[in-house]
């Protein structure tokens, strides 16, 4: 059955608004570059035997959106945990080497506080803004003798994980063909939503929780005569709603001939997922406590590790309020007849939607944000230019929202224009456009991004561009 017009309508907004977020290939290719440069010159000073690297987070996986973050795990040979001694080996080396290497202070570090350490990682930024945690890892050839340690030793499964990187990306690329890029399409969306969600704490695993259930959903979108962007975000906001009963696992396809990591990956129906159920244990679910949780999310790489397990009470309740928030405009927009830029703006808004008006907050009226750098052709990265409100945790996070909005705004302002000047350029290219008109766009360009670039007050630009009031 054809989809309703204005249903088609907004299912293109959907869509062709995520595949924008996409960042470019020559991105990829410059953060890969630089990733590797860090791997060859620890190779090449370390002390510690490095034997070969590997690329998780959403820029392993490509499913990045705007700030990408990029889990770069280092394999040593003979090393144990703990892994603090190799930690503090590796920040000397790459402190000696870091304008090489072309790291730079994150916002709100000095330059003379590049790298943050803990326990499993260092964590440090590129120039482009790709934010890299660096993870050790003891070479384990064997996924299930990486399990078994985890199982000995659950408090130390952290220096372990970063052994599953493999495990990790390639369950995203082991997804059907015919939805694959469907679900990094539906992912990149929907993180989009989440970065616009104010939780007033750090929502650890965030990303992880958002591709596992984008995963789900796509499969079932895939079982349909016909996939819909509009029908998936929408399920996905009804899961999310419901996140405290929701019961969510993963197991790989016995296909015959076929490597483990080549195999493609399904979810467990719901209905196999209760105690009397054994045959989950140990590889599907790690043990049966996590099956007695009233809600879990078993990360498909670790079956020891629930998702939520961690989650606070009240970062559920707000992904719930949040998502169910979102799922009534959503319903609403879409009896209205909005052009792209409108409904976009009006979908993707920050939630709780009164943030900027929190009394908590009280965001000083000299706060400024800007260009940091590329990472698509309309999608760039954003940096706050007075870095001492990023110290107090609420209001970082606050202010991470309200740059992604701001973001929104600015970027569907300029999309059109952009277009015209891509056709201008070629053109003139070409010798046959006049230049005057290739001109005049460009000032509307230069007009257009010097609002939101130049140092002007914050609140006015969040007030005239944003909010509109």
């Amino acid at each position: 059955m054809a989809m309703d017009p204005q249903l088609a309508h907004v299912d293109h907004f959907l869509k062709k608004f995520g595949q924008s977020l996409k960042c470019s290939e020559e991105f990829y290719e410059e953060g890969k570059l630089l990733a590797h440069k860090v791997f060859l010159k620890l190779q090449e000073k370390s002390k510690h035997s490095v034997a070969s690297v590997h690329y998780g987070g959403s820029f392993g996986k490509k499913t990045d959106v705007i700030e990408p973050d990029l889990d770069l795990v280092v394999v040593c040979n003979n090393i144990e945990p703990p892994l603090e001694e190799v930690l503090d080996e590796f920040e000397d080396v790459l402190t000696l080497y870091e304008e090489e290497l072309r790291i730079v202070p994150k916002p709100g570090r000095s330059k003379y506080n590049m790298f943050k350490k803990s326990k499993r990682s260092l964590n440090f930024c590129f120039y482009n803004g790709i934010d890299v945690d660096l993870l050790p890892a003891a070479v384990i050839e064997d996924k299930q003798e990486v399990i078994d340690k985890i199982k000995e030793n659950p408090k130390n499964a952290y220096y372990y994980s970063p052994s599953l990187v493999k495990t990790q990306v390639n369950f995203l690329k082991r997804q059907d063909e015919k939805i694959a890029s469907f679900v990094h399409t539906l992912i990149r969306l929907v993180k989009y939503w989440f970065k616009n969600l104010y939780f007033g704490e750090k929502v650890y695993g965030g990303s992880t929780l958002i591709e596992l259930i984008c995963v789900a959903i796509a499969e079932k979108e895939n079982n349909r005569d016909s996939s819909s962007m509009l029908r998936a975000f929408a399920e996905v906001l009804d899961t999310i709603a419901k996140l405290d009963s929701l019961k969510l696992a993963f197991h790989q396809v016995e296909e015959k001939d076929v490597d483990e990591d080549e195999r493609k990956w399904e979810t467990v129906p719901t209905a196999q997922l209760h105690l009397q159920n054994l045959s989950l244990i140990p590889e599907i679910i790690g043990d049966e406590k996590i099956l007695r949780r009233k809600y879990f999310m078993v990360e498909p790489a670790n079956p020891f590790q629930d998702i939520l397990e961690d989650k606070t009470p009240t970062v559920i309740q707000n992904f719930k309020i949040f998502a169910s928030q979102t799922r009534q405009l959503l319903g609403e927009l879409m009896k209205c007849n909005l052009s792209e830029n409108e409904f976009i703006q009006m979908l993707f808004q920050p939630r709780p939607p009164i943030l900027v008006k929190l009394p908590t907050l009280l965001l000083p009226n000299d706060l400024c944000i800007g260009c940091a750098y590329p990472c698509s052709f309309i999608v760039c990265g954003m940096q706050v230019r007075k870095e001492e409100v990023m110290k107090d945790d609420k209001k970082k996070y606050a202010i991470e929202v309200l740059k992604i909005r701001l973001l929104t705004v600015v970027n569907l302002s300029l999309q059109p224009i952009l277009k015209r000047l891509q056709q201008l350029m070629s053109a003139m290219q070409s010798k046959v456009s006049p230049k005057p008109a290739c001109k005049s766009i460009w000032s509307q360009v230069q007009s257009v991004t010097m609002k939101w670039m130049s140092h002007s007050p914050f609140r006015t630009v969040l007030k005239t561009k944003v909010w509109g009031i």
